[in-house]
């Protein structure tokens, strides 16, 4: 159970003591009183039974008395984790009809469930019913902390920021330094004309000075000198005003400075070894971005050897070789030894834009990480079903290291938005007949067993037809192309039925074939912008790199799509590595920056049909 549902639960538990108490006159019911009516099956924890009890004396009752019980119904589902259930429950009970108390229990109930969904709007709307001053401080911070949620959800940074300037009262001092950051971040999302035009007060208050504050950071954010002497007449004017200002400035990170006229842009790749042919296709990438921009900037590549070991690995002479020639800016390495090793670097005197992830964190701001990463295909196929409405999923992937990175950035991202992960089969790559993993995913073959007992019951054959399991809204599947063809189709053999299937690019090989990819029809994945025509060919530089493609021809235009957006990326660095919400339409997706300099791809989502490609909505 989540922070968010435990928070919940404790204000029910803090709304049915105050039920004891005498009530006032502002909080006089206007229905039962439920005390008197609670379920046994509800007081021994059996929610239900209780919900079924319930809802059997809603069905029997009228007005006031049939309100009660449909609310007390909800409330069960809730404990029990059936959110759906409790919040249709709540929408067809008449509200008015129930005390007071209720009202409030349930609206922020229904808040809370529509902030599980991700739907700040209705949220924001079940809150807007709640009288505000009349609710108790639990109940406030409670209202506060949905308000908070929701407006993230809905992006409206003002009233975020104001919702945590009003909570600030209710917490405890432990409690406000975490409330005092996150305010903060909030204000960052900001523009400083916003910041000033919505400053909600004068000096010496409160919020007025975040609001201040926050201005003189962002104002001035490309002149450190300034900033200091704007903060200097921030702590006059604010002289008792919470804020530390020294570890504030800290979570501010300095975008990233380059010149107005880039001369020379350094590339590290290797020219030999195991990652050669992945830097001919980033290679070909960055150079047809360049020429079709008709750039005066130079290109100069740098051989980077990766040895086993820092010591046998060239990257930092390579690097500083660069610097010296007068590069502003180097894109790669590739290699992640190379990339860690570089990110380690305590000399980084020009930006690095690497093209590759690694763990660690990285706290140079200099430091930028660009890669294809299966995890950005994973999650954003964990979004893209949440935006379905899907609850529950089975998952299907190679028993491998990458299988395994794969799977494991879905299912964080799937269970952190409130999706089940009912099982997970893992399929050995070498193999080709999958009978005896897909029946028991599928469960066929329970149903085969159900079938079997039923005949030995009976003494007789049946007439019978084996069905899969009802109880899943989709299958994540982990697969290459030959293998995800394979999946498929047996996939579709053991009686999947219309079941959707759900991949990352991988599973699609990236150039047309309808006689191959038919086996694949109805398969949903993800893929970068470069590999739908429309898109493709609305961009000079693909034509250009597609000359040059051979072999393996969707990971060589993947990969060249890659150096594509390296080059063409560079402008757009201050403004992205400056704040999240700025965003790049890139040719390997749309792009963002997040807090580690981390480049997160959000890319389109596909289906093949007739044995080819065809782009779907995402929203």
């Amino acid at each position: 159970m989540t922070q968010r549902f435990s928070a919940l639960l404790i204000l029910l538990a803090l709304l049915t003591l105050s039920a004891c108490q005498p009530i006032s006159m502002d909080t006089k019911p206007s229905g039962p009183d439920m005390t008197t009516l609670i379920s046994d099956a509800e007081k021994q924890g059996d929610y239900a039974v209780a919900a079924e009890d319930y809802l059997s004396k809603a069905a029997d009752s009228e007005g006031a008395l049939k309100a009660a019980f449909q609310y007390r119904a909800a409330l069960m589902h809730y404990e029990l984790g059936e959110f759906a259930e409790a919040e249709a429950l709540l929408a067809e009970t008449n509200l008015q009809q129930l005390t007071s108390r209720e009202q409030l229990t349930a609206h922020l109930l229904r808040a809370d469930i529509a902030v599980l969904n991700l739907d700040g709007q209705s949220a924001l709307q079940h809150l807007d019913n709640i009288d505000f001053a009349s609710a108790n401080a639990a109940q406030q911070k409670r209202i506060l902390e949905l308000r908070i949620t929701a407006y993230d959800l809905t992006e409206n940074w003002l009233e975020k920021a104001l919702a945590h300037i009003q909570l600030d009262k209710l917490l405890p001092e432990t409690d406000r330094e975490n409330n005092h950051v996150a305010l903060w971040q909030t204000l960052m999302k900001m523009t400083p004309q916003a910041l000033d035009l919505y400053n909600p007060g004068q000096p010496p208050a409160e919020d007025s000075g975040w609001f201040a504050l926050a201005y003189a950071v962002k104002a001035y954010e490309n002149n450190p000198e300034a900033m200091e002497v704007a903060i200097e007449d921030w702590e006059f004017s604010y002289p008792n005003h919470p804020a530390n200002v020294d570890q504030l400035k800290k979570t501010v990170k300095a975008p990233v400075r380059l010149p107005d006229q880039l001369d020379l842009i350094g590339i590290l790749l290797p020219d030999s070894g195991p990652a050669a042919n992945a830097a001919q296709a980033i290679r070909q990438g960055i150079i047809a971005a360049h020429f079709n921009a008709r750039s005066n900037v130079r290109l100069q590549f740098y051989d980077v050897r990766p040895g086993n070991t820092p010591d046998s690995n060239n990257v930092i002479a390579q690097y500083d070789k660069a610097v010296a020639d007068g590069a502003n800016i180097v894109i790669g390495p590739l290699d992640k030894l190379s990339v860690e090793i570089l990110a380690a670097y305590e000399s980084l005197s020009i930006p690095v834009l690497a093209l590759n992830r690694v763990s660690q964190n990285v706290e140079n701001t200099n430091f930028f990480q660009f890669a294809l990463a299966p995890e950005d295909d994973a999650r954003s196929q964990a979004d893209y079903a949440k935006k379905l409405g899907y609850k529950r999923a089975i998952v299907l992937s190679p028993r491998s290291e990458w299988g395994d990175r794969v799977v494991a950035a879905f299912s964080d991202e799937w269970q952190a938005s409130g999706g089940q992960l009912v099982t997970r089969a893992k399929y050995d790559e070498a193999e080709n007949d999958y009978s005896h993993i897909l029946t028991p995913i599928l469960g066929v073959d329970s149903s085969n067993q159900r079938y079997q007992n039923l005949r030995r019951t009976l003494g007789q054959s049946l007439e019978f037809e084996p069905r899969r399991r009802q109880d899943v809204d989709f299958l994540f599947m982990v697969g290459r192309p030959l293998k995800a063809r394979q999946l498929v189709t047996q996939l579709r053999f053991h009686r999947s039925g219309q079941l959707p299937i759900l991949a990352t690019s991988h599973a699609y090989g990236g150039e047309a074939n309808a006689q191959q990819d038919i086996d694949l029809n109805g398969l949903i994945f993800t893929d970068i912008p470069w590999m739908f025509t429309e898109q493709s060919e609305q961009d000079p530089a693909y034509a250009a790199v597609r000359r040059q493609a051979s072999g393996d021809v969707g990971s060589f235009m993947r990969l060249a799509a890659l150096g594509v957006d390296a080059y063409r990326m560079i402008p757009f660095l201050t403004a992205m590595s400056s704040s999240e919400d700025e965003k790049y339409q890139g040719a390997t997706g749309e792009l963002t920056i997040n807090e580690q300099g981390q480049i997160e791809r959000l890319m389109p989502i596909a289906t093949i049909r007739n044995g080819l490609i065809e782009p779907l909505q995402r929203d």
